[in-house]
């Protein structure tokens, strides 16, 4: 399928943006960048490995691009889980969000009711020609748990020389069950 690499989905959007979305869509990722409270609902989206938003106003019109009637608004994604679960949980978790930055273009229907807004996505998706997962068949959040694990077997490895047999055995049962949500 595609789009799809083991458990990773990526997704790329493009749509035409009305004339004053530029302005607009400055200020709405200045906030995002610069005020931490707007991403808190954002980042309980474990499942997204990466997002990324930009606004296009032109190709290099030197080697062969053409110029813009108006600017393009580009969304890239990759994340865990299905395509229809990824914008279902765009419309519930930040439909503020999801109005403040495409609501800026051309044809947006709103996040909610969710039906309409996916076929809006369908009609400005662009299919990867090609797409890399470098951990397919991870999830974002095994990945995460991986690493924290990884970081307190390490730890248990630099001390187990320096502990005897009794002393080891409680470090590794201490080891397990701080790590048990992550095993």
């Amino acid at each position: 399928m595609a789009n799809v690499e083991g458990k990773a989905t990526a997704i790329t959007v493009v749509t035409p943006v009305r004339w004053f979305g530029p302005l607009l869509l400055w200020l709405v990722f200045w906030a995002g960048r610069n005020i931490k409270s707007t991403l808190v609902k954002l980042q309980t989206l474990s499942f997204i490995h990466y997002a990324r938003w930009a606004v296009i106003k032109s190709f290099p019109v030197e080697r062969g691009g053409e110029r813009l009637s108006h600017s393009y608004l580009l969304f890239e994604s990759n994340f865990n889980g299905t395509w229809d679960q990824y914008i279902d949980a765009f419309s519930e978790v930040v439909p503020f969000r999801m109005k403040a930055i495409w609501g800026t273009s051309f044809g947006f229907p709103g996040p909610q009711p969710v039906e309409p807004f996916k076929a809006y996505i369908r009609r400005n998706e662009f299919v990867a020609n090609h797409y890399y997962s470098a951990y397919p068949g991870a999830t974002t959040t095994e990945i995460i748990s991986a690493t924290r694990v990884q970081e307190a077997l390490d730890q248990l490895l630099s001390r187990s020389a320096r502990l005897g047999p009794d002393e080891f055995s409680e470090a590794y049962r201490s080891f397990l069950t701080g790590m048990q949500r992550d095993l």
